[in-house]
């Protein structure tokens, strides 16, 4: 994690559930096979907007950030992701 961190610093990562701001971020989670629950997030500042269908859940960087740069979407499996009230859905 630590290296996709210094890559893609807007993806934020705790396994603290307390750090996290579910209102503005869209929230994914892995159960690793040795420690503790492992939180991943990206903050509505940073995200266009986010769909789902088919049990995936697509974000669309924001032109402003950094990840506009490295990618056009973001695909997550919808086992667990959470999408805040703040931020934009399509």
């Amino acid at each position: 994690m630590d290296s996709m961190a210094a890559k893609i610093p807007e993806i934020k990562f705790s396994s603290n559930a307390e750090e996290i701001p579910w209102d503005n971020a869209v929230v994914w989670t892995s159960q690793p096979r040795v420690g503790p629950r492992v939180y991943e997030w990206l903050e509505a500042p940073h995200i266009r907007y986010v769909s789902w269908s088919n049990g995936l859940v697509n974000i669309l960087p924001e032109n402003s950030s950094i990840l506009s740069s490295h990618c056009h979407c973001i695909v997550l499996p919808s086992a667990f992701v959470w999408i805040g009230k703040e931020v934009k859905v399509a």
